[in-house]
């Protein structure tokens, strides 16, 4: 593959992750394809995010709703809002074509709140499209290295 499409790609990712660090959730979610979805599996290899319970399988409306509901001031489920550094790295494409890209990146993201700091580790799997020129998410699939333990409340910090 060129390295032209994972510059783009790269930048792309790095952008996502420094909304999410700042908390610009709205923004955040215009990095969607308005039929894109976001995926946590429960488990390692999970194939179907329907039939088999996932720790989060949302579209662009849920996704929106959630992003609505933290950008309250009564959302006190998540005040403080955590603190988050997403380390993203081994960026690499899988697949590009006239139909999109799909790209695979190793993640550390780091949660601070209310005196409690979390690790989240695993892999990350973006399947772009192009829309209007732009890059769009059509899949955001992470899979946790720890997908099968117990969780609390994850969200959208990954």
């Amino acid at each position: 593959m060129s390295a032209e499409p994972l510059g783009e790609v790269e930048r792309f990712l790095y952008d996502e992750a420094r909304l999410l660090d700042d908390g610009s959730f709205e923004a955040w979610l215009a990095l969607f394809a308005p039929d894109g979805r976001y995926w946590v599996p429960s488990l390692p290899g999970q194939t179907d995010p329907l039939g088999v319970p996932s720790i989060v399988y949302e579209d662009c409306a849920i996704l929106a709703m959630r992003v609505r509901r933290l950008m309250e001031a009564r959302a006190v489920v998540m005040t403080p809002m955590p603190r988050t550094a997403h380390l993203l790295t081994n960026i690499e494409l899988v697949e590009a074509n006239a139909g999109g890209i799909a790209a695979k990146a190793n993640f550390l993201v780091v949660a601070y709140r209310d005196g409690r700091q979390q690790l989240f580790a695993g892999r990350v799997v973006h399947r772009l499209q192009r829309m209007a020129g732009a890059l769009r998410i059509a899949l955001k699939r992470v899979e946790l290295l720890d997908c099968d333990g117990v969780h609390g409340p994850i969200g959208i910090l990954l």
